[in-house]
């Protein structure tokens, strides 16, 4: 098997890392691979904070809901949807297409596609790590430590190290619910899920120690009902990001 394909299909979320810095050379090509992403219209709506400085790593795990690797990983990376570039920089422009729904999708998707050429670079180069989505928990906290000026928004941390574990595969939805051909076919869905509910009950199971049992549809449930997030929403639009 290819060796990339072979990396795509083999990857694992790492949260603890060894002792081994990440080298300056090794950033700069995960950076610029990252740089590299697809970017809707040539508009490279993001940007990259390095986190160095241990307190604002420490406020960060805290904001995630005590994530520790975000302290403890070699190498931590803030992405940021930006369209305060955008609104300096750019000529001729009606400003206000920069606080619709629109805008703020491309910057989000730029800013994700960037995170994952990165990712996969870091993996490349030996490197495990996993994305912290916690930090949205404190979107304002977050933008006031870092300085963020409106029109740019905090979405997501990259945590990077050499790995210090081997978690497994966790297993995925059934190709057949996520690949439809023509239209949106979901006849054979709920035969599926039922399946699949029993493959994650069993992982985490297995995983646990017989600690936990969730199946994925109560897992995600669980989850969405204690994390809203509605602060995010009232935040956005306080930087003038979405229109109220």
């Amino acid at each position: 098997m290819d060796k990339t394909i072979e990396l795509l299909l083999n990857h694992k979320s790492i949260r603890k890392y060894t002792d081994q810095q990440v080298s300056q050379e090794t950033i700069d090509i995960i950076i610029s691979s990252a740089q590299m992403a697809p970017t809707s219209s040539h508009f490279q709506a993001y940007t990259i904070i390095e986190v160095k400085d241990l307190k604002k790593r420490r406020l960060l795990a805290d904001w995630a809901g005590g994530q520790k690797w975000v302290e403890s990983a070699p190498l931590v990376l803030l992405f940021c949807g930006d369209l305060f570039r955008a609104e300096k920089y750019y000529e001729d422009i009606d400003k206000d297409a920069l606080t619709n729904t629109e805008s703020y999708t491309v910057a989000t998707i730029d800013a994700a596609l960037a995170a994952q050429k990165a990712f996969i670079a870091g993996q490349a180069l030996g490197l495990g790590g996993v994305c912290v989505g916690g930090i949205r928990n404190e979107v304002e906290k977050i933008s006031e430590e870092f300085g963020l000026p409106d029109l740019v928004f905090p979405l997501f941390l990259l945590c990077l190290g050499y790995p210090d574990q081997d978690p497994g595969l966790k297993p995925r939805l059934p190709q057949e619910i996520v690949h439809k051909i023509d239209f949106y076919d979901d006849r054979k869905d709920q035969e599926l899920m039922e399946a699949y509910n029993k493959t994650v009950s069993d992982y985490y199971d297995k995983r646990t120690d017989g600690k936990e049992k969730d199946r994925w549809t109560e897992r995600c449930g669980k989850y969405l009902s204690e994390k809203p997030r509605y602060n995010v929403g009232e935040h956005f639009r306080k930087i003038r990001l979405l229109k109220k």
